[in-house]
């Protein structure tokens, strides 16, 4: 069951990605999981350059980017939708390989490779990689949890969220801070619980339990 709990946040944080550059995929510093990803275009657009790019060379091999694409630019604008279709639809193909591949090697490595690729990734300020294995910091504090317990409430929540948020703080802020101390020690309790969680997944991977 947590193995399957690992897979469906993995897949849901996946999910939310948009672009991966080239750059993060192919480290110059180490070999990343993702070394074998086919790199993702961006648009039709820049598939089209790309095709196309290779007629701009010159007999030494050597192409002026800027001149060829201000050309290609042109040419793009002249075509029709039709036309353009072609190269909107390697698009759509090309994503979609990339993107089962990304998700195939990140739900492929184990705990330990994410762990110690991340450790390489901070060292060399590139984007870390979504790991599910890492306990979660919560970002709530009291007011998000008196927040949070507001919106059990059905008829609360039918009312515009600016509105509730706006009653709920509203509300927070005139508690006793005898009541008060009950969400601000759900919050705290939550925190203690993430530096606890934290710590035993750092030794885990480290091997130090």
């Amino acid at each position: 069951m947590f193995a399957i709990t690992q897979f469906v946040a993995l897949r849901a944080s996946l999910q939310q990605r948009t672009y991966v550059s080239v750059k993060h995929m192919r480290p110059k510093k180490f070999k990343s999981i993702l070394d074998q990803v086919p790199p993702r275009p961006r648009s039709g657009w820049q598939v089209f350059i790309r095709e196309h790019l290779k007629d701009f060379s010159t007999p030494n091999g050597k192409i002026n980017v800027a001149q060829a694409t201000k050309e290609l630019s042109t040419k793009w604008r002249a075509m029709s939708e039709t036309e353009k279709q072609v190269y909107m639809d390697l698009y759509k193909k090309e994503a979609t390989t990339h993107q089962e591949a990304y998700e195939k090697a990140l739900s492929s490595a184990s705990p330990q490779q994410l762990y110690e690729e991340n450790l390489l990734r901070k060292r060399f300020k590139l984007k870390e990689l979504p790991d599910p294995n890492v306990p979660k910091r919560p970002a709530m504090n009291g007011y998000m949890y008196y927040l949070k317990k507001k919106r059990t409430d059905p008829k609360f929540t039918e009312l515009p969220l600016m509105e509730q948020s706006s009653i709920a703080a509203k509300e927070y802020r005139e508690l006793p801070d005898s009541e008060k101390k009950v969400y601000m020690d759900i919050a705290k309790d939550a925190l203690t619980k993430y530096h606890h969680d934290k710590a035993e997944y750092t030794a885990r991977m480290t091997g130090k339990q």
